[in-house]
């Protein structure tokens, strides 16, 4: 953190490096609100609109985002070990479907309000995110959610994930349907 005005002042000096690097950052959030990149405070937090380098690179930003954008299902699995240690988090994120952002937000605020879950909107750039299952205190745990982002995340999920979350589940999850 001691080294981050050099780094702003680097990203002002390069607003389309800084717009990728928060198109980056904003998708990994979009995914995982605690992907920050700085700790407490995301990159689009540190850059004022009101200043024109800074507008530069907001402006840089906004053409990344100027992109197909996916709805994703995400989950993701904390877990203990059999001597009660915590295990790495497991993941599983799948595309559901591909659009415009403002598309596929209110695809998302439509289906997720005929199922009672609340959806976090920002209509400034675009990401909607509905919590299906959101992340208890406590170990073990699961937690769900569907959410909008620029359609540059791949698929994945790690091994015996559906196992996992099947046994941790038992089924009971909530389920959104997109079909």
């Amino acid at each position: 953190m001691g080294a981050l005005p050099a780094h702003m002042e680097r990203l002002r000096s390069h607003p389309d490096i800084a717009g990728e690097v928060l198109r980056l950052e904003y998708t990994a959030m979009s995914l995982n609100p605690n992907a920050k990149l700085y700790g407490r405070k995301s990159l689009l937090e540190l850059f004022d609109p009101a200043q024109p380098r800074d507008r530069a690179c907001l402006e840089a930003f906004e053409r990344e985002l100027d992109m197909p954008w996916a709805l994703y299902h995400v989950r993701r699995l904390f877990l203990l070990s059999e001597d009660g240690r915590r295990r790495p988090v497991k993941r599983s994120t799948e595309r559901v479907d591909v659009g415009r952002p403002q598309q596929l937000a209110r695809r998302l605020i439509s289906v997720s309000g005929r199922h009672r879950v609340e959806v976090e909107h920002d209509p400034v750039y675009g990401r909607a995110r509905a919590w299906v299952r959101p992340r208890a205190q406590g170990w073990p745990m699961a937690e769900e959610l569907f959410t909008t982002a620029p359609a540059r995340v791949i698929d994945k999920q790690d091994r015996n994930f559906e196992q996992e979350w099947d046994v941790l589940i038992s089924g009971s999850a909530a389920q959104l349907r997109f079909a």
